[in-house]
């Protein structure tokens, strides 16, 4: 009796411990996994600030009213209050409402950030100040410390002068960035894909009554940063390299006029445009009356048919709609019949001339200098 009394007290004591044992382990397991939190936190805040030293030296000064790092236990959340960019030698500012940048523990290298706007942008150099809008916006890296692809997504994102009228606005806009596949004697480059949905540009009066679907793919050569810059300043750095660009596909509708094209722009130290795009163009009619070149093509087919049949007018001959069926024919001989998706279109170039804009031979207008 005895002896079964003492086997019984003896065997307590390893069941006890089987049952405390993953107790234990899994409260190691969240001790180490809270000091690999902290420790990966305070890695990423010094991080953050040597990249702001880093970035500072180039001459962009980046931050924060206040910052903070929370998302435990799988998240990295760096939370930036007034985000502001100073690029001293473009003399332009940016600063935003809030920044929230999130990154998960087990995938480091993507990093996913929401803004709240607006975002004012002052271009020192010009004396202007813009505001930028949205209801949603987003931004994410990948391939961090150094970024091989950099992507920005709008809803609903308006841009204006600050206190003062509305540029442009739409649905939605994405921007998309990544370096370009290049040797090593090449200059450096980026792949730059731009969408827009129902967009309407309110500072061109032509075109602001209709929205404007597009979707473009090119690669600017001779910048390769992905850090975030005003436009101007992006644009003067590419006519300083004396780089170009390259627009390998666009297609542009408004309404019933559809457009696709590709070719090669570069931009000249004056920031005008030089280059050659190769349009095909459904509805060119409607294209020609938009931006008010209808009449003069009219009368340049009419001046054409009186070398053909002298004195036969098509005002008098088909009345009201002569003049339009005039601009027509002109339009359709201003290059090479052609089909897009579907319809029956014309082929031809548009050409930039230190910032003269030809649409085959005609003139269609001037474009001010880009900065």
């Amino acid at each position: 009796m005895t002896s079964h009394t003492y086997d019984a007290a003896a065997a307590r004591p390893p069941r006890r411990w089987r049952i405390m044992l993953p107790l234990i382990v899994v409260v190691l397991l969240a001790a180490g996994w809270a000091g690999f939190w902290y420790y990966a936190a305070a890695r990423a805040q010094s991080e953050f600030a040597a990249w702001r030293t880093r970035e500072a030296a180039k001459g962009q000064e980046v931050s924060c009213a206040s910052e903070s790092i929370s998302g435990f236990p799988f998240r990295l959340e760096l939370r930036c209050a007034e985000p502001a960019v100073n690029l001293r030698r473009a003399r332009a500012s940016l600063q935003a409402k809030d920044m929230l940048a999130a990154v998960q523990v087990y995938q480091p290298t993507l990093m996913i950030a929401e803004f709240a706007g607006p975002l004012t942008i002052a271009d020192e150099a010009r004396g202007a100040k813009y505001a930028l809008d949205w209801s949603l916006a987003q931004a994410s890296a990948r391939g961090l410390p150094h970024p091989e692809r950099v992507s920005l997504v709008l809803d609903k994102p308006s841009l204006g002068r600050l206190d003062a009228e509305l540029l442009a606005r739409a649905d939605h806009a994405e921007l998309h960035l990544r370096p370009a596949p290049r040797l090593p004697q090449d200059p450096p480059a980026l792949d730059v894909s731009l969408d827009l949905v129902k967009a309407l540009v309110l500072g061109v009066p032509q075109i602001a009554n209709a929205p404007i679907d597009a979707d473009v793919t090119g690669t600017l050569r001779g910048v390769g940063d992905l850090t975030p810059k005003p436009l101007p300043q992006l644009l003067r750095e590419l006519a300083a390299a004396h780089g170009r660009i390259d627009i390998t596909k666009a297609r542009i509708q408004q309404g019933d006029i559809l457009g696709t094209g590709s070719g090669t722009l570069l931009i000249t130290e004056r920031g005008t445009l030089d280059g050659e795009l190769t349009l095909t163009v459904a509805g060119i009619d409607r294209l020609m009356a938009l931006l008010g070149v209808d009449k003069a093509v009219g009368q340049a087919s009419q001046r054409a048919l009186d070398r053909v049949v002298p004195g036969l007018n098509l005002d008098r001959l088909l009345g009201p709609r002569g003049g339009a069926a005039l601009a027509a024919a002109g339009a359709a001989m201003l290059g090479q019949p052609a089909e897009l998706e579907g319809r029956q279109a014309v082929t031809l170039p548009l050409r930039f001339a230190d910032g003269v804009v030809f649409l085959g031979p005609l003139r269609v207008g001037q474009m001010a200098p880009l900065f």
